[in-house]
C-alpha cells in the first residue's frame, strides 16, 4: 500500500486571502519566520492572521539555521501544544526548521514562502545540519504541508540571488531523478513524478534568462511566476511522486560534501552549489548534449561553471569533500558504482570543458 501526496497551494497577488479557506476559523496558531522576511511578508499576513479569526499564541523568528537547537526552541514554546496550526514563514530553512518540529508535535504546517529558492515549502522532508553548518541528514516527515500560500509580489522584491540559486536546485531534480531511476522499473507514482520532472528542466532552460531579467526590474511576467511556481510546485511534485531513493543523486550528495568547507555554507547558496554538481554529474555520466545546453545557460545567467566559482583551486585536496560525498545517501541507488575517482575525474574534465 502506498500513500502519494500533491502539493496543495495558491499563488497569486492576494493569495493570503485564501488562508480563511483552508485554516478553520478560531485556530489556535503560533508563526514562526526568518527575520528578513517577515518584513516583507508581515503586512500581507496580518490582515488575515492578526483579526478576531484567529488566536495568535507565538509570533518569533525561528533562528538562523533548520537545526535541532532551533527546533527544540519550538517545541519549548509557551502553549504550543494547544496549537492547532503552525506557520512558517521564510525561505527552505525556516519552512524545514517548522515542519520537523511540526512534525514532533503532530501539528498541522502551513507555509509562506517569501523566495524562490527551493521546493521545501510543499515537501514531506527536512534538511537539518549541525551547529557548524555542515549537513546531518534527511528527516523523512509523515506529511507535506497542509497548504502553500505563494504571494509572487513578495518572491520578486527578494535579492534575486535567490531565484537565481532556485533555479539551479530545479533543473538539478530531473537530471538527478532520471539518473537515479536508470533501469528500474518504475512503479506507477514514481514514473509519474520523473515524467513531471521534465518540467523542472526544459521550460526552466527557456524561461531562466527573462526570468531573472525581469525580476530585477521587479516585474511579475509570464516567465518570472513560470519559474517560481517550477521551483516550487513542479519540483516539490517530483519529491512528493517518487520513490525517496529517486529524488536525488550526485548534484546533491557532492553539494553535501562540499559543506565540509564553512566558506560553502556560510557564502554560497543551495542551489548555487547544487547547479555545479549537476555540471559534475551530466561530465561524469557523459551526458554531453545535456552538459552543453545546461553549461551554456550557466554561462549566461552566472551559476558556476568551475572550481574557482566557489572559491576552490584546482590544484587543492579535495578528499574531505569527496569523502563526505560518496558516502552521502543520495548515492545509495545509482545506476552503477560512483567513486572518489569517477567524481575526481569529472570535476578536471569540467575545469578544462568550454561548452
Amino acid at each position: 500500500m502506498k500513500t502519494s501526496f500533491l502539493p496543495n497551494f495558491t499563488m497569486g497577488e492576494n493569495a493570503f486571502l485564501e488562508i480563511e479557506k483552508f485554516v478553520p476559523k478560531y485556530s489556535k496558531i503560533a508563526i514562526f519566520y526568518g527575520q528578513k522576511a517577515y518584513g516583507e511578508a508581515k503586512q500581507y499576513v496580518d490582515k488575515i492572521l492578526n483579526t478576531d479569526n484567529y488566536e495568535i499564541l507565538a509570533e518569533q523568528c525561528y533562528g538562523k539555521e533548520a537545526n535541532y537547537a532551533n527546533v527544540n526552541k519550538i517545541l519549548q514554546v509557551k502553549d504550543i501544544q494547544s496549537c492547532n496550526a503552525l506557520f512558517a514563514i521564510g525561505g527552505g530553512k525556516c519552512i524545514d526548521t517548522v515542519k520537523c518540529a511540526g512534525n514532533q508535535l503532530n501539528i498541522p504546517v502551513y507555509t509562506i514562502p517569501t523566495i524562490a529558492s527551493t521546493c521545501a515549502a510543499v515537501t514531506k522532508i527536512s534538511i537539518m545540519y549541525d551547529l557548524n553548518g555542515e549537513f546531518l541528514e534527511i528527516v523523512q516527515l509523515k506529511n507535506p504541508p497542509v497548504h502553500c500560500f505563494i504571494e509572487p509580489n513578495i518572491i520578486v522584491r527578494a535579492p534575486i540571488k535567490y531565484l537565481w540559486a532556485g533555479i539551479g536546485d530545479t533543473m538539478a531534480k530531473h537530471i538527478e531523478s532520471t539518473f537515479s531511476a536508470r533501469n528500474d522499473e518504475l512503479n506507477f507514482t514514481s514514473e509519474l513524478g520523473i515524467k513531471i520532472g521534465e518540467n523542472c528542466y526544459y521550460p526552466v532552460l527557456r524561461d531562466a534568462k527573462k526570468a531573472l531579467e525581469d525580476a530585477k526590474e521587479y516585474k511579475l511576467s509570464h516567465e518570472v511566476e513560470r519559474t517560481i511556481q517550477n521551483i516550487i510546485i513542479t519540483t516539490g511534485c517530483v519529491s512528493l511522486l517518487v520513490d525517496s531513493e529517486y529524488n536525488s543523486a550526485l548534484s546533491h550528495a557532492l553539494f553535501y560534501g562540499l559543506t565540509v568547507r564553512q566558506h560553502i555554507e556560510k557564502g554560497h547558496l543551495h542551489g548555487e552549489v547544487v547547479s555545479y554538481g549537476t555540471l559534475v554529474q551530466l561530465m561524469m555520466d557523459n551526458q554531453l548534449e545535456l552538459l552543453k545546453k545546461t553549461y551554456q545557460l550557466h554561462e549566461e545567467i552566472g551559476l558556476p561553471i568551475c572550481l574557482a566559482d566557489l572559491e576552490l583551486r584546482r590544484n587543492e585536496d579535495l578528499s574531505d569533500i569527496l569523502e563526505k560525498t560518496v558516502i552521502n545517501q543520495e548515492l545509495r541507488h545509482v545506476p552503477y558504482k560512483v567513486t572518489k575517482e569517477l567524481i575526481l575525474n569529472a570535476i578536471m574534465k569540467l575545469e578544462d570543458y568550454r561548452g
